[in-house]
């Protein structure tokens, strides 16, 4: 009788329990080059954030404080009664106070007694490059309705690739005062 192990060998050498050296190198390649890539999108990821909400901070700044100019020259009167030139301006709102809004130390401010004192209407956040107005109207004897044309130019961030900048501009008449 034959032994019925003897057409079945089992060879122990042949079996293998593990990973060779090039496979295991090939796998911590392949591995590398992945977290590679994923680290430079989570990099590019974060430096976008950055921007967006570099960008959100200047839009918020400029668009609160030319809504608070337009809202109060809209109701005014004496456009430049005292003194304005390019980056001041001064106005009679309707509350009859005196009201005078600047640029002063990268800050558009913002002074209800006739310019003796002021209060930031921007954030410390960004920095407000430029501020102009430009009146054109009854006040200044041409018998046109009176008009303001405002722009501001403004910067945010830390860093030159993340800085955002934004110019905002907006033209605003006086309302038709009831005679």
């Amino acid at each position: 009788m034959e032994d019925c192990n003897s057409n079945f060998t089992f060879n122990f050498r042949q079996s293998r329990a593990g990973f060779t050296l090039v496979e295991m190198m090939v796998a911590v390649g392949i591995f590398a080059v992945v977290m590679v890539v994923a680290l430079s999108s989570f990099l590019n990821i974060s430096d976008v954030q950055k921007k967006i909400r570099s960008f959100q901070i200047v839009n918020d700044n400029l668009s609160y404080a030319m809504e608070t100019i337009v809202k109060e020259i809209r109701t005014g009167a004496s456009y430049c009664a005292s003194s304005c030139t390019q980056s001041s301006f001064s106005f009679v709102n309707a509350q009859g106070f005196s009201v005078v809004y600047r640029l002063n130390n990268n800050a558009i401010e913002k002074s209800n007694d006739g310019g003796v004192n002021f209060l930031l209407l921007t954030s410390p956040e960004i920095k407000i490059t430029d501020l102009k107005f430009f009146v054109r109207g009854q006040s200044l004897g041409d018998g046109l309705q009176p008009i303001v044309t405002i722009i501001i130019s403004g910067s945010s961030g830390s860093k030159e690739k993340n800085k955002t900048h934004l110019n905002v501009q907006a033209t605003v008449s006086q309302r038709e005062l009831d005679s």
